[in-house]
């Protein structure tokens, strides 16, 4: 079951929003409507196998660092290297822009909950390692962990 990384495009909206719309215990409906306006700002690749996306991951700049906005992948996907090549194509994105630094947010390790669990040691097992910690007041994510990985830009 091989799998294919492409730009995003406008197109694939409704399919990301059903990817993650399948990951309950990841995005709740307030998520999925954040990541509905975010896809009109972001740009980032869908992972497609038999002519289905599944997987997704958005990326924008700030202050000429990258950031991983949402990122899912079907859960009948995950183990697979789904998750790695978005990442990978992400990375070298931003070098070609000539970005050296990508971080992203997640739920922070002081919350017990096993999905997330496995979403920190994904990142980690991919390069990033922990570079800020912040409690946030949110119900849905008290503790926010941003993880950072130096990726080298072209420039």
């Amino acid at each position: 079951m091989s799998h294919v990384v492409r730009p995003l495009t406008s197109a694939d909206h409704a399919a990301v929003l059903t990817v993650a719309r399948a990951l309950p215990a990841w995005f709740t409906e307030r998520g999925v409507r954040h990541i509905d306006v975010d896809l009109g700002f972001q740009e980032g690749f869908v992972a497609e196998a038999e002519g289905q996306v599944v997987g997704f991951v958005s990326l924008y700049v700030a202050e000429g660092v990258g950031h991983i906005g949402w990122m899912g992948v079907l859960p009948d996907r995950h183990r697979r290297g789904v998750g790695r090549s978005l990442c990978a194509a992400v990375e070298k994105r931003l070098r070609i822009a000539g970005v050296d630094t990508l971080r992203v947010q997640t739920l922070g390790d002081a919350v017990d909950y096993e999905p997330y669990a496995r979403t920190r040691s994904f990142y980690r097992g991919v390069g990033f390692t922990d570079w800020k910690r912040e409690e946030t007041g949110d119900p849905e994510c008290p503790e926010q962990l941003t993880l950072a990985k130096t990726i080298g830009g072209a420039g």
